[in-house]
């Protein structure tokens, strides 16, 4: 059984809540999860999950939501498999 934990400090962009509470419920390799800074911007897309680049403790990702940007941080116990597991899950494109 999976015990991660979510940060609920931060606030979080529309339609990532559902995207981390599947990657704490489903990922082995993803211990916590720290949303970070929201920026807004120019623009509209639709919604995407990407991982940026692995950090000391995890990776770093960007959650593009409709007019805004947010930053995820994943502490992982193996980073590369973390994200492996995200690009084969479907939730993250490739970009590392």
């Amino acid at each position: 059984m999976k015990f991660g934990r979510i940060k609920r400090q931060h606030g979080r962009v529309g339609g990532l809540d559902a995207i981390l509470n599947r990657i704490v419920a489903d990922c082995p390799f993803v211990s916590r999860i720290v949303p970070g800074r929201i920026k807004v911007r120019r623009g509209k897309t639709g919604p995407s999950f990407r991982v940026q680049y692995p950090t000391a403790a995890g990776l770093k990702c960007l959650y593009n939501g409709t007019g805004t940007v947010q930053e995820v941080f994943l502490i992982c116990t193996d980073a590369e498999a973390a994200r492996r597991w995200l690009v084969e899950a479907g939730i993250a494109a490739e970009s590392v």
